[in-house]
């Protein structure tokens, strides 16, 4: 993997206390959810396979398809 690769791969709930975040998981839907506290924003929990290449799950490419009509 070249460093361009790296810098573009997504890193969920960066903060000063987890500096690097955490990865991607390149299975999961690539929406930011805040977590059960609201103080960490994190990747959703859902199966990709809809929307804009697939990245999303079926709740957040409803809403992304939303946004792009208005």
């Amino acid at each position: 993997m070249s460093e361009n690769e790296k810098s573009e791969e997504r890193r969920y709930d960066v903060w000063n206390g987890n500096p690097k975040g955490t990865p991607e998981d390149k299975t999961r839907c690539i929406q930011e959810v805040s977590d059960y506290t609201g103080w960490h924003i994190i990747q959703c929990s859902r199966k990709r396979g809809y929307g804009l290449n697939g990245l999303y799950c079926k709740q957040h490419a409803k809403m992304i398809e939303k946004q792009r009509r208005i």
